[in-house]
């Protein structure tokens, strides 16, 4: 994030949303905290040196425990729906409260780890407050080498509009608190790269109801919350929904074990309430003149449900007529019941209809939950689907595999349902 004036008066004007809740907001001689890539960080860094104090004494007084279970306890709706953002943003918050008041660190700012670097950090590999047994992910495994064994690759997702990056359900209503039986959709921020590094880790963190447990779980969502931090850069005029923004978010812990009050999710949306940032991007987005659009003849709606070929794999397919169309918009909403125990994925892969040549191609990482968790509903951005279909048509398959490289279970993924809905326009 970029830190100005602006900002931080922002900033200011939020931490009113926080008035005792005892949490780190932005005053007039505070200064803003930096979040750092763990691997600019050298093992006596005084941030890393404060973590290293703080886990053994959160451990033994139980504070760590406590951690996992808020994590583990999926009541509080924070996967699989539009809330998981703002949840893990506030978890954060209050777990680098924790290691400041243990570790004497008043200052201190949780590192991330920068997937870019490939690898797990060498300092969780052998520093004993870091290392956590049961990883399945080891010294020299690589984030790209097991994408490539699973015939994927990392996607951006920065470009995403809000429904796409946060989820957000079928139609145009939108869920609230008080109508907890709509049927809640993930966003790519949440099954993109979040899910897919859990995978690749795995051990505790393969599994979300541990996940917690592993230390390197707070760096890694560290650098989800500076993804969250970036969106929010590239995005903001962008006013997210008031059923988003009223969502009550609460269960956290202060760092004297008492119970933190619940705030908007809406107080989440700039890093400065809370005294921190990230470093600035380095690259940040190139925009392009946009060519003036092609002549609409009409625009129509149309809907796909998959059919299904077993329990884990299904197609849809589209015709010459509507493939060759501009899709205005097109959505994908995936509903699962995911394998309760090893990681797994759905992958979404179109061909031409003449010849199967492969058109598109995306995958939607899963990370299992135990069996607190009925069957999940993902949101998946299809525009590309129209951008490179073949001018015969063209076929979607969807299948569900356990992730390569990772021992799968007796309970594998089930599709459950597959929608396509697309806005087409067809060209005079």
């Amino acid at each position: 994030m970029t830190l100005d004036r602006r900002r931080v008066l922002q900033g200011m004007g939020a931490a009113g949303l926080l008035a005792g809740a005892s949490l780190p907001t932005v005053g007039a001689a505070q200064t803003i905290r930096l979040r750092k890539p763990i691997s600019t960080l050298s093992t006596s860094d005084p941030d890393v040196e404060a973590m290293r104090r703080a886990i053994p004494l959160m451990r033994q007084s139980g504070a760590w425990a406590d951690q996992v279970a808020l994590h583990a306890d999926m009541r509080h709706r924070h996967h699989s729906s539009w809330r998981f953002m703002p949840w893990h943003r506030l978890q954060l918050v209050w777990f680098e409260r924790h290691v400041a008041r243990l570790s004497g660190k008043a200052d201190f700012a949780i590192p991330y780890w920068d997937w870019d670097d490939d690898r797990i950090p060498d300092l969780f590999l052998y520093d004993e407050a870091f290392y956590i047994p049961g990883r399945e992910a080891q010294q020299y495994d690589t984030i790209s080498e097991f994408l490539l064994r699973n015939r994927q690759v990392l996607t951006g997702r920065l470009t995403d509009d809000f429904p796409t990056f946060f989820g957000r359900p079928r139609g145009r209503a939108d869920p609230t608190d008080s109508a907890l039986g709509r049927r809640y959709y993930s966003g790519s921020g949440e099954w993109g790269g979040h899910n897919l590094i859990h995978g690749f880790v795995g051990g505790d963190m393969g599994d979300l109801s541990r996940s917690a447990n592993d230390p390197l779980f707070w760096l890694h969502h560290a650098n989800i919350d500076r993804i969250y931090a970036m969106w929010r850069d590239r995005h903001y005029s962008q006013v997210p929904p008031k059923a988003w923004r009223t969502e009550s978010l609460g269960g956290f812990i202060d760092p004297w074990g008492r119970s933190a009050p619940p705030v908007s999710a809406e107080s989440t949306l700039d890093t400065t309430t809370f005294g921190y940032a990230y470093p600035q991007d380095p690259t940040p987005p190139v925009f392009f003149a946009a060519a003036p659009p092609p002549p609409v003849k009409r625009r129509k709606s149309y809907s796909w449900r998959m059919q299904r070929m077993g329990p884990a794999s299904a197609f849809i397919e589209i015709s010459p007529t509507l493939a060759n169309a501009m899709a205005t918009e097109a959505t994908g909403y995936l509903e699962i019941q995911p394998d309760p125990h090893r990681p797994s994925m759905v992958t979404l892969t179109g061909r031409a209809l003449k010849g199967g040549a492969e058109v598109f191609r995306d995958a939607v990482f899963l990370v299992p939950m135990g069996h607190s968790m009925g069957p999940q509903g993902y949101r998946i951005p299809m525009q590309r689907l129209w951008s490179s279909a073949a001018a015969g048509g063209v076929r979607l398959e969807i299948e569900a595999a356990p992730l390569a490289g990772r021992q799968a279970s007796q309970m594998p993924t089930t599709l459950v349902d597959f929608v396509l809905d697309a806005d087409l326009a067809f060209l005079a």
